[in-house]
Formats: structure tokens, sequence, C-alpha cells
């Protein structure tokens, strides 16, 4: 849990709009209560928006440069 507390100190950093792809969640758009629910979740991460991306993706957006 300590390698995830660095994450989650970051509260400036959000979009301007909500990058999340979970529509229906209570919590979409509204920050705060999201970095609260994901970091007093069972598995602590950063929430979508804050997320670096995953290998996959980092490949096919530097083929796209």
């Amino acid at each position: 849990m300590n390698g995830a507390a660095p994450v989650f100190a970051i509260v400036s950093h959000h979009p301007v709009v909500c990058t999340c792809p979970k529509r229906d969640c209570p919590r979409h758009g509204d920050c705060q209560p999201c970095r609260n629910h994901h970091l007093n979740d069972r598995h602590p991460r950063p929430p979508y928006c804050e997320r670096k991306p995953g290998w996959l993706k980092r490949i096919f957006e530097w083929g796209s440069r």
C-alpha cells in the first residue's frame, strides 16, 4: 500500500472532461470521490484518468506518431 500512496498524492492532475469509460458509475466526473474509492479498494490503484497507459496502448500510440 505504501507504493500506491505517491500516485494518489497528485490531487490537482485530472482532465477537464472525465475520460473514464464507465459512464454508469455514480462517481463519473467527480474526481475526489473516485480517488477515495480507488484508494480504499481491496487492490488500490490510481483512477483511470491517472493511470499510465498499458504496454499495448503505448506500442500502438508509438507507431502513430
